[in-house]
């Protein structure tokens, strides 16, 4: 563990080993400074509340190509913290990040880095060529590996009926199904489904018709959990749910 520093007196050579993980995330937090497209989000994992505000400051001072460097305003669930990183996204970022994690790692002893993009559970060891195979440095190539990683989870969710279901664009999903015309919905949103069924207020629509279209849905999709509320259709699948628009019948 490191041993006590104040900020004031400045750090360091390993002043903070010990309190930063080796594993660093990309493009998992939204930017608070611009559009996601533009701007990528560095994210690092530390021990203790000081270390990370010691981490913070250290990135924001040192280093005229971050954007803006943040911490959380509290322990997350684990009990760590984290901090955030903003770099404008472009060509630059492969030796930008390069040259933020040397000076990263005189602090703290680490110089083996790892890292996992987006939701990804697998990391990737920390290179140049790496980040060229796995991070979209560009706005076109950041929509395209967004609707390719939606497009995915979409069709993971879609898993008990024989429809095959895609992502046409950001918002239209698209169910096609041997023998059948293909069905185009607006997906608005998708997660958790607790937090999905919190956030669409409003009372089941239990008239005839709208019943009549909640059983054509689950007859086309397959085995699903379907209401339809406020004239939007609650989709749930275990523990994952969708709200989707048909307004076309």
């Amino acid at each position: 563990m490191a041993n006590k520093h104040q900020l004031n007196e400045g750090l360091t050579a390993n002043d903070l080993k010990g309190f930063v993980h080796e594993t660093f995330t990309l493009d998992q937090f939204r930017s608070k400074m611009g559009d996601d497209k533009d701007v990528i989000v560095v994210g690092f994992k530390v021990n203790d509340k000081q270390p990370a505000a010691d981490l913070m400051e250290f990135i924001e001072k040192g280093f005229p190509f971050v954007l803006d460097s943040d911490m959380s305003s509290g322990e997350e669930r684990d009990g760590k913290y984290q901090v955030f990183v903003e770099i404008e996204r472009s060509k630059k970022l492969p030796h930008q990040l390069k040259d933020l994690l040397n000076g990263v790692s005189r602090l703290t002893g680490v110089n083996e880095w790892r890292f996992r993009y987006y939701k990804d559970i697998q990391g990737h060891d920390f290179n140049e060529e790496s980040i060229l195979e796995h991070v979209p440095l560009d706005q076109e190539g950041y929509d395209k590996r967004m609707l390719e990683i939606k497009s995915g989870a979409v069709g993971e969710f879609f898993n008990q009926g024989a429809a095959q279901v895609t992502m046409e664009d950001d918002s239209t999903i698209l169910a096609t199904k041997p023998y059948s015309g293909a069905v185009a919905m607006e997906l608005l949103a998708f997660g958790d489904y607790e937090e999905v069924k919190n956030s669409l207020p409003g009372a089941l629509q239990l008239d005839e018709a709208s019943q009549s279209q909640v059983g054509w849905l689950e007859k086309y999709l397959g085995n699903y959990d379907i209401n339809k509320i406020n004239n939007l259709f609650l989709i749930r699948n275990g523990n994952k749910g969708m709200i989707v628009r048909k307004d076309r019948w």
